[in-house]
């Protein structure tokens, strides 16, 4: 799949998502989990539109947190999750997501390490609880808001999940 750009405004951000990096991602968090005696995550579609959605909303609205600006509110990830996940029928579920960001740009490699080096991160990516993921790396240029000061930045959504009918 290649490059899928969003129409905006003269001036203001636009936003691209990196498909081909985000298989990178995937591949390298399942490596990490590998060597950690971990089984691999698998990629499931409720999970990618998740991450997808929110890296846009932080590149194109300029913020950076778990939760999601929807209509001009803010919705906890709790909340905001269960739009997407688990989908419909399941009994017990759960969910968990890291972000990243850097300007220009954040490479998978340095994405994964960055997180390994921070607790929380590590927990997610290292946890046994997990079997499903999707992921979304969004570039954006003439950022606003929060990525302001840089002429580009990458925001990359992993969000983790698990479920039982």
């Amino acid at each position: 799949m290649g490059a899928l750009a969003f129409a905006v405004p003269a001036g203001a951000a636009t936003v691209v998502q990196h498909d081909g990096a985000e298989k990178r991602l995937v591949q390298r968090i399942n490596h990490v989990r590998e060597n950690h005696g971990l089984e691999p995550l698998r990629v499931v579609t409720r999970l990618t539109h998740a991450a997808t959605r929110h890296s846009n909303s932080m590149a194109n609205a300029g913020y950076f947190r778990h939760e999601l600006r929807h209509n001009g509110k803010w919705k906890s990830f709790g909340t905001w999750i269960r739009w997407y996940w688990p989908g419909p029928g399941y009994t017990s579920w759960g969910a968990g997501e890291n972000l990243a960001w850097g300007a220009p740009g954040l490479g998978v490699r340095k994405t994964v390490s960055l997180w390994m080096h921070s607790p929380g991160h590590r927990a997610n990516l290292l946890s046994k609880d997990w079997n499903r993921i999707g992921v979304s790396i969004a570039h954006v240029t003439n950022p606003v808001g929060y990525y302001k000061d840089f002429s580009e930045a990458t925001i990359t959504t992993a969000d983790f999940g698990h479920r039982a009918k």
